[in-house]
C-alpha cells in the first residue's frame, strides 16, 4: 500500500513490469507532466530524476514482479512515490541505507556516495538516494513491510 499526501491530489498514477527498457520513458512522461502541471522547468526536471532514480532502485533492488509509481501534487511540493515487491534481503539492506542518510545532510551524503561508489560492485553505485536528496531537493520517507518497499520523495515546488 503506497501512503497518501494529505491534502493532495493525484496527477499520475501508473502501473507497471518493472523493466529496465522502461526507465527513460517513464522519466520523460513524468517529468514532462510535471513541467506541464506546475509551468516550472525546473520542477520537472527534478522530479524526473527522482522518477528515474527510484524506479532504477525499484527494478534493480525489486523482485521483478510489481511497480507503483504516483505522483501528487499539493499547494507546494510534488511528491513521488514508488512501491516495489522485494526481497527480505534487500528491505534489510535498505534499512541500513537509510539509517546512514539520516544523520548526514544531503550535500554530505551524496559526496559520501561519491567516495563510495568505485569501491561498489559495477551494478551498484549506491547514489541513487544521496543524489535524490542531493540534486534532487526531495526528503525522503521509506516503508519498508515484508516483500514490499515503499519510497517517497517530497520535493517543494
Amino acid at each position: 500500500m503506497m501512503p497518501d499526501v494529505h491534502g493532495s491530489h493525484r496527477l499520475v498514477m501508473l502501473q507497471f513490469k518493472p523493466l529496465w527498457d522502461y526507465i527513460d520513458e517513464v522519466r520523460d512522461f513524468c517529468s514532462g507532466f510535471v513541467r506541464r502541471s506546475f509551468g516550472d522547468d525546473e520542477v520537472g526536471q527534478g522530479v524526473g530524476m527522482i522518477v528515474h532514480e527510484l524506479v532504477e532502485n525499484a527494478i534493480r533492488y525489486g523482485d521483478e514482479k510489481e511497480l507503483l509509481l504516483r505522483i501528487e501534487r499539493s499547494d507546494d511540493a510534488v511528491v513521488v512515490c514508488v512501491a516495489n515487491t522485494t526481497t527480505e534481503d534487500a528491505g534489510i539492506r535498505l534499512r541500513k541505507v537509510m539509517r546512514e542518510l539520516e544523520d548526514l545532510s544531503p550535500s554530505e551524503a551524496f559526496a559520501r556516495a561519491l567516495r563510495r561508489a568505485p569501491s561498489l560492485p559495477a551494478k551498484e553505485s549506491g547514489l541513487g538516494l544521496p543524489r535524490i536528496l542531493h540534486e534532487g531537493k526531495a526528503e525522503l520517507q521509506v516503508d519498508i513491510a515484508p516483500n514490499r518497499v515503499s519510497i517517497m520523495a517530497r520535493r517543494s515546488a
